[in-house]
């Protein structure tokens, strides 16, 4: 008997409804943003003895657009679109920069990339050389930007660090013959908004270029690469691209979901037709019912129990209790 009585116990366990037990909560997986990066440069900064970076607008900008860039063309690179470097960047943003513009002013950029690649750790490989260390120890520079892109499990991370000239007016400067200038603003302001285009019925993705977009920021708005869209469309390294050109960016990309349109019923205002007994009730009102109703999902969050498993925990929990009955009648205890 106290055998049957242990066995019944382990089956009573076995089976008791998984929602029943306790479970782990579900954390998130670790998304690195600018305002992380930040903070662990700032921390890196203090720790060291030296006042924290402020955060500058621009700066922002022109590092999220550089992380940006680098994500549409899945490499890590100080260039901008056409070769552009960090000093005309950022001029050409509306940043005053200090220093000898000649010589670059006063500023510097940290740039990294990776799969799940954290703050934490692009400022730890950062610590690993000078030039980077001195970017974010650097006691000349006093403001900071920074910028996240990601595609797929891949960050791609950026740090623009520089110092503002003491009267906050920009100084007079004219870019060398050598020196790449998009005309006298930033890349980011000859984009013109993206409107990402649904897949047809065979899953591709087609995009109509329209004035003012470049491929790369085609790229980004599709979360695809540069070198992907070029490859899908036959377009060398040096080939443009026009307004009017219709571009497949995607291949085998997931259809949107079907939309049910319920089945007509009678209307509102028209009275419903009279009950016969000579005929038997069709099943549209039934499915009508079905397709209109949200269906309930089970998640692991859920609080709800299933049915079986409430009943088979009664049973087991019913001849655990008749087996004790019967083995305390069998001792004579009572």
């Amino acid at each position: 008997m106290q055998k049957l009585i242990l066995c019944l116990l382990i089956f009573a366990v076995l089976f008791l409804p998984e929602n029943s037990l306790a479970q782990p909560a579900f954390v998130p997986p670790y998304q690195s943003s600018a305002n992380d990066l930040i903070a662990e440069v700032n921390a890196f900064r203090v720790a060291n003895g030296l006042p924290p970076y402020t955060v500058n607008s621009i700066l922002m900008g022109t590092a999220q657009a550089q992380a940006d860039y680098m994500a549409a063309i899945g490499s890590v690179t100080h260039s901008g679109p056409g070769g552009i470097g960090l000093t005309q960047r950022l001029l050409n943003a509306g940043y005053a920069l200090a220093g000898d513009l000649s010589q670059g002013g006063f500023r510097a950029e940290n740039i990294t990339g990776g799969p799940n690649k954290t703050a934490a750790q692009a400022v730890q490989g950062w610590m690993g050389d000078a030039p980077h260390l001195n970017t974010m120890l650097s006691p000349n520079l006093t403001e900071i930007g920074a910028g996240v892109a990601k595609v797929g499990n891949t960050y791609y991370m950026v740090i623009d660090c520089a110092q503002p000239t003491s009267s906050g007016q920009s100084q007079e400067y004219t870019p060398g013959l050598e020196d790449p200038v998009v005309g006298t603003s930033a890349p980011s302001d000859f984009i013109v908004p993206i409107i990402a285009s649904t897949p047809d019925e065979n899953g591709l993705v087609y995009h109509e270029v329209q004035y003012g977009q470049t491929l790369w920021a085609i790229a980004i708005e599709y979360g695809v690469k540069i070198d992907e869209i070029r490859a899908l469309n036959n377009l060398g390294p040096g080939t443009d691209i026009y307004r009017g050109d219709r571009l497949l960016v995607r291949k085998d990309a997931p259809l949107p979901p079907a939309t049910v349109t319920p089945l007509p019923g009678p209307s509102p205002t028209s009275p419903a037709p009279a009950p016969t007994f000579t005929s038997f009730p069709t099943l549209a009102p039934m499915v009508t019912l079905n397709l209109t109703q949200a269906p309930t999902v089970m998640t692991e969050s859920s609080e709800n129990t299933p049915v079986t498993g409430i009943a088979i925990g009664i049973l087991l929990v019913t001849l655990l209790f008749i087996g004790m009955l019967t083995w305390m009648s069998s001792r004579k205890l009572f």
